[in-house]
């Protein structure tokens, strides 16, 4: 096999990465949410361990992102369920 020069109209591009998977239910529950709500993810993601909630708040930061631009933070209570608070820009 040997390089060859093309045309850039031939170039063929494959799609790279994974797919994006996002939960239909967690994206209503965002875009429900006021300014000043704040919603408890207990039946959703349940108990999340310490080592467990970076990926859990980057599954919560992708779905908030898909549906509203204000500001959030993401905070977890004394058992571990994940609590987001909307804010305003």
């Amino acid at each position: 096999m040997s390089d060859e020069i093309i045309n850039a109209s031939d170039v063929v591009v494959s799609p790279r990465g994974r797919k994006k998977e996002l939960i239909p239910e967690l994206l209503t529950t965002f875009k429900a949410l006021k300014v000043g709500q704040a919603v408890r993810l207990s039946s959703t993601f349940g108990e999340v361990a310490k080592e467990d909630r970076s990926r859990v708040s980057q599954i919560i930061r992708k779905h908030c992102r898909a549906v509203r631009e204000d500001e959030m933070r993401i905070d977890y209570d004394t058992k571990g369920v994940p609590q987001v608070r909307i804010k305003s820009k």
